[in-house]
């Protein structure tokens, strides 16, 4: 098991076991990577390279100062992940806007602009259907938080191919048309499309924990 836990050099870190896996974005990186895109991309680098690179059959996200947890304070034991996946497909920690939507949100942000943009550009790669999905989605009160994830290996290659082959053509795109693409957006933009990824692929959710450092 193999849990990727994202952040730069400057940041600090909890003490990590043999599982949990210190990945620096600011900084070089053998084989194929996407060390180029963090400016954009932000975890999302960390991400893809565990995708490219580990071969465990259970893999993780986490943010240098966001800890999965069951019990609200350790980070999650490989055997308890192991236990849920066992039953479950894909561990995370779900947040809700009880006053406001996901939409408004991001609309305060000044982010819908960009996830609207990314949505049209799904329509066209996976059809209206799923498209119409992330809007539905996106009109909701509760959402998974910020790609963080303990999955089943086959679960996260599926949601890696989807995203960074979509991901990527958007990016590219905005580009192309002379659009500027703002720093830390496609990561932004992901974290709020991942739990609706996962609702679209009917994945059995177990809810955790977040410590927050």
């Amino acid at each position: 098991m193999s849990i990727y836990v994202v952040g730069s050099k400057s940041k600090k870190f909890l003490p990590l076991d043999g599982f949990h896996k210190k990945f620096i974005v600011d900084e070089k990186h053998e084989g194929d990577n996407i060390d180029h895109l963090n400016p954009w991309y932000c975890e999302l680098t960390g991400l893809y390279y565990m995708w490219k690179h580990d071969e465990d059959d259970i893999v993780g996200l986490e943010h240098y100062r966001r800890y999965l947890t069951v019990d609200g304070w350790t980070p999650i034991r490989r055997q308890e992940a192991e236990n849920y996946l066992k039953k479950y497909d894909v561990l995370c920690v779900k947040v809700g806007y009880p006053y406001t939507g996901i939409k408004d949100y991001l609309i305060k942000n000044r982010k819908a602009e960009a996830t609207n943009s990314y949505i049209a550009l799904l329509a066209t790669m996976y059809g209206r259907g799923y498209a119409d999905h992330c809007i539905r989605y996106l009109n909701g009160h509760e959402h998974v938080l910020g790609n963080m994830f303990v999955a089943k290996r086959e679960n996260a290659n599926k949601y890696c191919e989807f995203l960074f082959k979509s991901m990527y053509t958007w990016f590219r795109l905005q580009q192309k048309m002379g659009i500027p693409v703002e720093r830390r957006i496609c990561g932004y933009i992901s974290e709020f499309l991942f739990g609706c990824w996962v609702e679209h692929e009917k994945l059995k959710v177990k809810t955790v924990h977040l410590r927050m450092t």
